[in-house]
């Protein structure tokens, strides 16, 4: 599992002082791309070997706050032959609670053919060695 740390900007709080829930998935989308750098070594997906979401949900349970301190934790809990589900929980630094979480299946895409892919070899064996998924 990666964390993010994530520095809020005033335009993710609506007039009630707490984060806007459309902002949410953008957040969750910084774990995600972080995710993908430090586990797979991709920096920018694009062109043949890419993901697109088959699916997302997010449960919020406590509000964050402008001066909320926040980190995003990302891991993948299930590889399918051609998707993988990522969890994350957005969790205050200071007290441990999980403000939000996000479940979201990742399909990979080739977007220059218009089609789907079977998960690379190379990017199950790096997502099972992070998250010690054995077969």
């Amino acid at each position: 599992m990666i964390t993010t740390p994530i520095q809020l900007r005033f335009n993710d709080i609506d007039i009630q002082g707490h984060m806007y829930n459309g902002q949410y998935q953008h957040i969750f989308d910084l774990g995600k791309n972080e995710y993908f750098e430090r586990v797979l070594g991709i920096e920018h997906m694009d062109g043949e070997q890419t993901v697109v979401t088959a699916s997302s949900t997010t449960n919020f349970y406590v509000p964050v706050g402008m001066k909320d301190q926040v980190v995003i934790r990302t891991g993948v809990e299930r590889i399918g032959t051609k998707s993988f589900t990522v969890f994350q929980q957005m969790v205050d630094m200071k007290t441990g609670v999980i403000k939000a979480d996000s479940r979201t299946v990742l399909v990979g895409w080739n977007a220059v053919a218009k089609e789907s892919f079977a998960i690379p070899d190379s990017w199950r064996e790096k997502i099972e060695h992070e998250e010690h998924i054995t077969k």
